[in-house]
């Protein structure tokens, strides 16, 4: 682990900067735990469950069946789409802890900003696919030849494969500041 110390003081109060950092933190495991407890929460109920086929599922309103299978089938490809996602934000819980420490020109949250934005990519890549998934999990036991196979990729994927890859290559120029300033620093 590298960390840099500067003799010059930080242009953000520390104390701001660990209150921040411990803010965020908290926030982002309040947000795993939002989006673990959606899960269930979301094929558990009718009312709910319906609306947001009707709202936000490519399905809208076309039929589908809803049963305990297709509820709990539906319940784990949602858990696999959330995976990056949780692991993006247990990534940022992790790498605000730090700065909460005062630890914040360190390789290790290069490293976190790096696993961030790959974990970005993966997200935007997979969701087509649990998008489609879904769609035939929810009509697989419709009458025959209304099963419904949707794929699709939307601006919203794309954006996120480029700020993975802008927050990768943020975080690979991170690493290479670091260990230069250690290897100037080692010079004087």
């Amino acid at each position: 682990m590298s960390v840099i110390a500067f003799p010059y003081p930080a242009p953000v109060e520390p104390s701001r900067l660990r209150r921040i950092g411990r803010v965020v933190a908290f926030g982002s495991l309040v947000c795993i735990a939002g989006a673990v407890l959606a899960v269930p929460l979301l094929w558990s109920s009718d009312e709910v469950l319906r609306h947001w086929i009707a709202t936000q599922s490519p399905l809208g309103a076309r039929p589908f069946t809803l049963n305990p299978s297709t509820r709990v089938i539906g319940a784990l490809i949602s858990v696999i789409g959330l995976a990056p996602v949780i692991y993006a934000l247990l990534q940022l819980s992790m790498l605000f802890a730090r700065f909460a420490r005062g630890e914040v020109f360190v390789t290790d949250n290069a490293w976190r900003i790096r696993r961030m934005g790959l974990a970005l990519i993966v997200n935007a890549l997979i969701s087509p696919l649990v998008q489609m998934l879904t769609t035939i999990n929810l009509t697989r036991a419709n009458q025959p030849g209304q099963i419904v196979v949707m794929f699709g990729i939307e601006q919203s994927h794309v954006l996120s494969v480029l700020s993975g890859l802008a927050l990768v290559a943020f975080a690979t120029v991170m690493v290479d500041a670091v260990r230069a300033w250690h290897e100037n620093s080692e010079i004087i």
